[in-house]
């Protein structure tokens, strides 16, 4: 891999993270899983561009078209993976806004930039401008990536790049092989991921409806207190298995996330080591909740998506429930992370903050969350510190 000056990068870039990687506005980081259970015990190395094009799907979490993806490294650690829509090259003004609020997150960081789209004229037009609020000393590299090949963007070693491109070798990519080994998968495209949330449709949509109408009847029937204790106890179950949940069980779950004081108790449960088990969950609930009862579902889904490295999934929740009901706690508190791309071990603090019994005010669990100063520290784009931001590979 050569930097943008033609020099090569002698020093290979570590894709394992220390602590799972930040997931923000269009990011997310599938690898995290993996790297929590350990099944990636040693760092993976991007030595050339063909590892970058290797590891970006794997990244993500499924196959980017029509976008930019930004990977960005702090002392040669991958802190954070960002994908933007290539329409933002449209809308320069937010397309700096949200560059300059990752840049001032992570200063000192080094960028890595992967062009997806059919148009390469167009492709090289967004990385332009994008290096252009990064700092080009700090971009190392910037590839074009089409139909399977891909293209240095900044390479300025003549010959580096055959003007065919160069094909990608998934199978024979160490990066994929390892990804592979860890049980990890990549989608065909985005929509897959926001068909996996999809609400039911047609007559079985209809007797999803029912059934959250027999639900909220019973529900109404019951004191809070029972109704904080039935929530918990239904959600220690589904973590156990999601698969086994029930229509009429995730009717009473969906209905019961309406109840903030219930949806603060369940929140307890969540923390980073089993938080894909919650992604699962509420997934498997979001499938079984008609479109209009879903965005307490999808708040659940997207914030256990974040804990969990998810980031993609994380914004395919706030899409569909802006859509809905964009007012929705819940949904504003995802958007605040995300766009602030803060990371996952982030979560250790808001949940201290969401659950501080000892606080002399009377506020909401969730008015406690989203005037954290340490999610204010993120969403200001300041640095938190070191002890905050260590978002590191393992």
């Amino acid at each position: 891999m050569f930097d943008r000056f033609g020099r090569p990068l002698t020093n290979p870039l570590d894709m394992k993270p220390t602590e799972p990687p930040a997931s923000s506005a269009q990011s997310t980081d599938a690898w995290d899983r993996a790297a929590a259970s350990n099944e990636l015990d040693a760092p993976l190395r991007l030595k050339n561009d063909a590892d970058v094009v290797a590891a970006v799907p794997y990244l993500l979490g499924f196959q980017p078209r029509e976008s930019i993806v930004a990977l960005v490294f702090r002392d040669k650690t991958l802190i954070t993976t960002v994908r933007f829509p290539i329409e933002l090259a449209d809308v320069p003004a937010q397309l700096a806004h949200r560059i300059g609020a990752i840049v001032r997150q992570f200063p000192g960081s080094s960028w890595i930039l992967a062009g997806y789209a059919a148009d390469r004229e167009r492709a090289s037009r967004v990385v332009e401008q994008m290096t252009a609020v990064i700092g080009a000393d700090d971009v190392l590299e910037s590839v074009y990536v089409n139909a399977g090949r891909y293209w240095s963007l900044s390479c300025t070693v003549p010959g580096c790049c055959p003007p065919e491109g160069r094909p990608i070798d998934a199978e024979g990519s160490p990066v994929a092989a390892r990804a592979v080994l860890a049980g990890m998968q990549v989608l065909d495209s985005r929509s897959q991921l926001d068909e996996s949330i999809r609400p039911p449709r047609g007559w079985l949509g209809r007797a999803a409806s029912q059934r959250m109408e027999d639900a909220r009847a019973a529900v109404r029937e019951l004191e809070m207190t029972e109704i904080e204790d039935l929530f918990v106890e239904m959600v220690q179950q589904g973590l156990a298995d999601p698969r086994l949940v029930r229509p009429q069980e995730a009717a009473m779950l969906a209905t019961i996330a309406y109840y903030p004081t219930a949806r603060d108790q369940a929140l307890r449960l969540l923390r980073r080591p089993d938080a894909h088990r919650h992604v699962e969950l509420w997934r498997t609930v979001a499938r079984m909740t008609p479109r209009g009862c879903q965005p307490p579902v999808l708040g659940m889904l997207g914030l256990a998506a974040w804990v969990s490295g998810e980031g993609a999934l994380q914004v395919a929740c706030i899409e569909r429930a802006e859509k809905i009901a964009p007012h929705h706690p819940l949904i504003a508190l995802l958007g605040q992370i995300n766009a602030a791309a803060a990371p996952p071990a982030l979560w250790a603090q808001l949940r201290d903050d969401l659950f501080d019994d000892d606080r002399a005010d009377d506020a909401a669990p969730a008015d406690r969350l989203s005037s954290s100063p340490d999610l204010r520290r993120a969403c200001s784009g300041r640095s938190p510190g070191p002890d905050r931001l260590r978002p590191a590979w393992r």
